[in-house]
């Protein structure tokens, strides 16, 4: 079971500090201060947004560092990578957080880190090692296919992706552009409802509908 992590005091703006922090174990953030640490969620999203205090967003990042870490570990499995995308959901948190309106952080949080790494895996650093490792256990299952072995995690997870993408495609514009916003960026209701123009109650129906439609068109491609 993961530990929650201690972290030593440093300026959050240095790449490079964060970059050593990191090098030693699988977070890294500064020590909050009592105050902050007694703030919710909301009001340290609401503090950031108006000093551009990043230290502000560190809290928050302790706070979850072990679910962010933990995401991330599960879907990339390279202990240097997995550090590198933690790292980079910081950064995008320090970006988004003053952007958009997060209504259930927590929440929020999970889902935008699984999109990061789904992306990742398409687009990271560890591209051609991944292609190989995916040509190794396609030739491994096709000499097992009699003892019922199954392709590995990494390759399911690129074919459903690849398969969840071709469906996507497939959906209504204003279905695509709303499934999009809120399962792959991260995007909350309101948020997709700002950035598309369509009021609320149209944003909720047409990813409800794009879900049930995504549903039947990877169904029929199992079939």
């Amino acid at each position: 079971m993961l530990k929650r992590p201690q972290f030593s005091c440093f300026l959050v703006k240095f790449p490079v500090v964060l970059s050593q922090s990191f090098a030693k174990g699988p977070m890294f953030f500064l020590r909050s201060s009592k105050k902050r640490a007694q703030l919710t969620d909301q009001e340290l999203i609401t503090a950031y947004r108006e000093s551009g205090d990043s230290a502000h967003v560190g809290e928050l990042f302790e706070r979850y560092s072990v679910q962010i870490y933990g995401i991330c570990k599960r879907y990339l499995k390279d202990e240097d990578e997995t550090r590198d995308a933690a790292m980079e959901v910081f950064e995008y948190l320090l970006v988004e957080l003053r952007k958009y309106e997060i209504q259930t952080f927590k929440s929020w949080l999970a889902r935008a880190t699984s999109n990061f790494c789904l992306m990742r895996l398409r687009k990271g650093k560890s591209l051609n090692n991944r292609q190989e490792e995916y040509k190794k256990n396609t030739v491994g299952d096709m000499e097992s296919e009699a003892n019922g072995h199954h392709v590995s995690e990494a390759a399911e997870k690129e074919v459903e992706l690849q398969a969840l993408e071709a469906a996507i495609l497939e959906l209504k514009n204003e279905q695509k552009a709303c499934i999009e916003l809120f399962f792959m960026k991260g995007k909350s209701y309101d948020e997709v409802a700002e950035l598309t123009g369509y009021s609320f109650k149209q944003v909720k129906s047409h990813i409800q509908n794009g879900k049930r439609n995504l549903k039947i068109r990877l169904e029929r491609q199992n079939e």
